[in-house]
């Protein structure tokens, strides 16, 4: 089937004008392997790119929730399965679309009021830059130009992205920076080698001004994406290795582009690479990644390698969404708990739901919120004192 087929057929389905024949051709394609990346690449675009205003029908809210759910299904199904598969994500799951809209107020398990008075806004660009002689940095504050001077480097901001640039002049020791991002906040980092790094939110990275020796090295907490630039070392006649330590791991880079993370709440530690190769180290284990893998590393000190991460659902973050494909309720508010700066509290027993959706960071906690709507999970928002801190989630 051709991608302009693929297309006709989601548009048709979408809008409600697909006839019998035309549904049953676009169910039998959700649920080949072949046909999924083409799939979830239309579904991507017609999340990203639907009106704020939009209210999608049943109709298009089953095609989009079954065209995520088919996705690394790798078992063939037969026609009965096909009936449960559409009939349990129409049930039970719901993919959020960018809008406080998309779902009508009486779904709701609790009144709209009450979340609109204890609503929690996005979080932001912003970070604490933390200089090598103890200078602290708010850079949500600061403007943009230049920073200030450590060792040969000036450092420079610009919108949400902070610059290592070498200057000319005597020579200075290097000094070791250190970039923090608060919950409710991510920043971008340019180092003086030219590598691109975006921080998470409750995230850091240590490094160096700028870079001597034969290897660069930095050391992470929480999650971090790089873009590694290529550095030669001419008298060598090599490429200088780039490291990275994350919580007891060590990644070794050469230049590629890949996504740590290393969140101290989260179970695994997991290294998933998208360009280049890196090895991944804990102690005397190691594991060489090749694009489209990723390292996981568990709490009891094994490391394997996922040859299948679902990279659009790992990178979404940076692009400015969340994203979650069969995510466990835990996840999904670990997620939250970071963005939003809120403190999650769970009365009785740990829901087991698992959810699918997609939705624009920038929304608001109430709005996000809607993807628990569907099920059992009853929630609540709780300020804290002066309406500022000690905000928390309750789930009954």
């Amino acid at each position: 089937m051709t991608p302009e087929r693929l297309q006709y057929l989601f548009d048709r389905y979408i809008s409600q004008e697909a006839d019998e024949e035309e549904e049953r051709e676009l169910m039998d394609v959700v649920l080949q392997k072949q046909y999924q990346p083409a799939l979830l690449a239309i579904l991507q675009d017609h999340v990203k790119n639907t009106p704020p205003s939009a209210e999608p029908s049943n109709a298009a809210e089953k095609a989009m929730v079954a065209f995520l759910r088919a996705d690394r299904r790798q078992k063939k199904a037969a026609t009965g399965r096909r009936r449960r598969l559409w009939s349990a994500a129409a049930a039970c799951i719901v993919l959020v679309l960018a809008t406080a809209a998309f779902f009508k107020q009486q779904r709701m398990h609790i009144p709209a009021k009450e979340l609109l008075v204890a609503d929690v806004p996005a979080g932001h660009s912003g970070a604490v830059l933390t200089l090598g002689n103890g200078k602290q940095i708010v850079l949500d504050a600061a403007g943009n130009g230049e920073l200030a001077e450590q060792g040969n480097t000036l450092i420079r901001k610009s919108g949400d992205v902070v610059s290592y640039v070498s200057s000319t002049g005597e020579n200075r020791p290097v000094e070791y920076n250190t970039m923090t991002t608060p919950k409710g906040r991510q920043m971008s980092l340019v180092l003086a080698d030219g590598s691109k790094v975006w921080l998470n939110a409750a995230s850091s990275i240590r490094f160096p001004s700028a870079f001597t020796g034969d290897v660069r090295k930095v050391e992470v907490t929480g999650e971090v994406y790089f873009e590694v630039a290529h550095a030669n070392d001419p008298q060598r006649k090599r490429r200088i290795p780039f490291i990275v330590a994350a919580n007891g791991t060590t990644v070794v880079v050469l230049g590629t582009h890949f996504n740590i993370n290393a969140y101290t709440d989260e179970p695994n530690i997991t290294t998933t690479l998208l360009e280049g190769a890196v090895n991944v180290r804990k102690g005397s284990r190691q594991v060489h990644l090749s694009p489209g893998q990723q390292s996981v590393l568990t709490p009891d000190g094994q490391l394997t390698v996922n040859p299948h991460p679902n990279t659009e659902e790992i990178m979404a973050w940076k692009e400015g969404y969340f994203h979650f494909e069969s995510t466990p309720l835990v996840t999904v508010l670990r997620q939250f708990s970071r963005w939003y700066d809120i403190d999650i509290v769970f009365q009785g027993k740990v829901p087991e739901e698992k959810f699918f959706a997609i939705v624009k960071c920038s929304n608001s906690l109430s709005t996000v919120l809607k993807v628990l709507q569907t099920t059992n999970v009853k929630f609540t928002i709780e300020e804290g004192a002066n309406n500022t801190t000690g905000r928390k989630l309750i789930i009954k």
